[in-house]
């Protein structure tokens, strides 16, 4: 493997040499993105000996860091975004397109900022008890994200469910909802915050901080309900 600092000069100097008619503006890829473009990135990232996480394609924190870290080595804006001459600089290719997706739900102000947190802390590791970016369990990471804008919610999932106002369907569902399933136990057992677009965001058990699907099959069949509480 190629030392760390004569691939980082042999990178610049790529940067130097490659035509600025292929740095297209428009394409970025950041916290909270995932994908095969993000997996390349993260295994960039890795040969260049700067990320030693696990390459998932998901734009976690970790991730993010690595970015900011690869960016200052080679000269480029270090705000931890991948655009056109940073995804070249990694891979050696230009940056791809996004591929479309339904159009996001709406946010209000408050919701907006509740998601932005709470995907703030994707890729923090899961810890049974923890209410803190040192490690979270689903009850303590809802509490913690809601009480850093001023919301104070109950500590556990089955009091949370107890909290504001029921929603009654999917389909009625805003981002920044609670949304609440049976797992381990009967009642609400595991709890989550709801992004929008069938996504929500939660302290998986064995994925840690993370974004997954209403729809996905393990969590459609232990889906019990929604509050809310903005």
């Amino acid at each position: 493997m190629l030392k760390k600092k004569y691939l980082v000069g042999l990178l610049t100097c790529f940067l130097l040499l490659c035509s600025p008619s292929v740095w297209a503006a428009g394409t970025q890829y950041a916290l909270g993105d995932s994908g095969p473009v993000v997996k390349q990135i993260q295994i960039g990232l890795k040969a260049a000996g700067y990320f030693g996480g696990q390459v998932d394609g998901k734009y976690s924190i970790l991730t993010r860091q690595a970015v900011i870290s690869f960016q200052k080595a080679v000269g480029l804006k270090a705000d931890g975004v991948v655009e056109a001459k940073t995804y070249r600089a990694l891979t050696g290719k230009a940056i791809p397109g996004k591929v479309s997706e339904p159009p996001a739900q709406k946010l209000d102000k408050n919701a907006g900022k509740i998601i932005a947190t709470a995907l703030s802390f994707r890729g923090v590791k899961y810890r049974y008890g923890g209410a803190t970016p040192t490690g979270f369990d689903c009850s303590g990471y809802v509490m913690y994200v809601y009480n850093r804008h001023g919301i104070k919610l109950p500590r556990t999932a089955d009091i949370q469910f107890k909290a504001g106002k029921s929603i009654k369907g999917k389909k009625d569902l805003k981002p920044g909802d609670l949304v609440f399933f049976e797992t381990y136990e009967k009642g609400a057992s595991h709890v989550g915050i709801y992004q929008g677009n069938d996504k929500f965001i939660h302290a998986s058990s064995s994925r840690g901080v993370t974004v997954s699907g209403l729809s996905e099959a393990y969590y459609s069949k232990r889906y019990l309900g929604a509050r809310r509480v903005l």
